[in-house]
């Protein structure tokens, strides 16, 4: 194998690895809308999650990788309003359903 083919290889490997990570934040995003839906008591729309961002963040001198998953949910069904997920690292930073919105609506 050529240097080339190593390399080839490797990103192709790395892609993979990454894909794979990416899935696994996906899915927990999905169960983590779920359960806060139902404990507010709201409906999740869609049953989805979508990617909104994704991006290098600086924490304690270390690049992590900042993931952020939205998606939306409906108190009655007749309107929407969105939720956030966000993920620092490998760690869940925050599960936002601004409920406030849909209380002043």
């Amino acid at each position: 194998m050529s240097f080339g083919d190593v390399l080839i290889l490797m990103i192709i490997v790395g892609m993979s690895v990454f894909w794979w990570q990416q899935d696994t934040f996906h899915r927990r995003a999905l169960a983590l809308a779920k359960s806060a839906c139902d404990r507010a008591g709201v409906q999740l729309l869609d049953d989805s999650v979508g990617m909104r961002r994704l991006r290098l963040r600086r924490s304690n001198g270390h690049f992590i990788i900042e993931r952020h998953f939205g998606f939306e949910f409906s108190p009655s069904g007749a309107a929407r309003y969105p939720g956030l997920i966000v993920f620092y690292g490998s760690g869940v930073h925050s599960v936002d359903l601004d409920l406030s919105r849909t209380l002043a609506d």
